[in-house]
């Protein structure tokens, strides 16, 4: 590991937490996915809303999942 002599720090600790943040930002943008779907659904009847519910919510959850594998191996 290389020591970034001016800040005193290590690179890699420096990518993980940026990673973290970016895996964070992602997690909002999961989310803020699952409310736009469920006024589209309010709004738009189709006729397989519940699939799009669940595609929405799937996704959310596997960006939850990826944010806690990323936290445990980084």
């Amino acid at each position: 590991m290389e020591i970034i002599p001016l800040i005193g720090v290590s690179a890699w600790l420096i990518a993980k937490i940026f990673v973290l943040i970016a895996l964070g930002l992602y997690i909002i943008f999961a989310a803020v996915v699952v409310k736009q779907v469920g006024l589209m659904i309010k709004t738009i009847e189709v006729g397989f809303e519940a699939t799009i519910k669940l595609i929405a919510w799937g996704h959310l959850l596997f960006a939850l999942g990826i944010f806690i594998i990323a936290i445990i191996i980084l």
